[in-house]
């Protein structure tokens, strides 16, 4: 009888000590998820801040004035073809307006291929308005980045993002065209 009460004991004991780390476990659990969460919303709250300076900070488009010098960041740009127009814009694309600069390259064998520079992210959106398909293809570039390769019928895109900051090459090309292309765009500074 002794036995049977020490071994009740003994297990009564283990079992508390299970109870109480899983207790602390499930404590420690909801704490992560609580600073996780107040750590992301506070990152949210900056990002709109900047966000709202960058927006802010680029007024009305000037005429006459250089494209370029209307972006508040660098400008794509590729290191082959001839630059044959540059214009900028504003587009109101997921509920914000966005100034985008667009660099027309003609190339050796008479192909074209567009270069976009565009700020907010929110820009983004209007690839799926105009029917881009992300492609399960990984591996591109563009100017340095990881880049997303997206297409539609007859034509190619490249994607990559720097922070707010959204950077496009489009041409009427296959994959190995836009993935050289890729390599060979660079951001300029200005």
């Amino acid at each position: 009888m002794r036995a049977r009460r020490a071994k009740k004991k003994k297990n009564g004991r283990v079992t508390a000590l299970a109870v109480g780390l899983l207790g602390l476990m499930c404590a420690l659990t909801l704490f992560v998820i609580f600073y996780g969460t107040m750590v992301y919303q506070l990152s949210g709250e900056e990002g709109g801040a900047q966000r709202a300076r960058l927006t802010s900070s680029l007024g009305p488009l000037v005429q006459g004035e250089a494209a370029g010098a209307q972006f508040p960041g660098a400008l794509l740009a590729l290191d082959e073809g001839a630059l044959i127009e540059e214009s900028a814009q504003d587009v109101y694309a997921g509920g914000e307006t966005c100034r985008v600069v667009t660099r027309r390259y003609a190339l050796g064998d008479g192909s074209y291929v567009s270069a976009v520079s565009a700020v907010p992210a929110a820009y983004l959106e209007t690839l799926s308005e105009e029917r881009f398909e992300p492609q399960l293809i990984t591996g591109f570039t563009l100017a340095g980045m990881d880049a997303v390769y997206e297409m539609r019928a007859g034509e190619s895109l490249l994607a990559a993002r720097d922070g707010d900051f959204v950077y496009l090459l489009r041409a009427s090309v296959g994959e190995q065209e836009i993935y050289a292309h890729g390599l060979n765009a660079r951001l300029e500074e200005r």
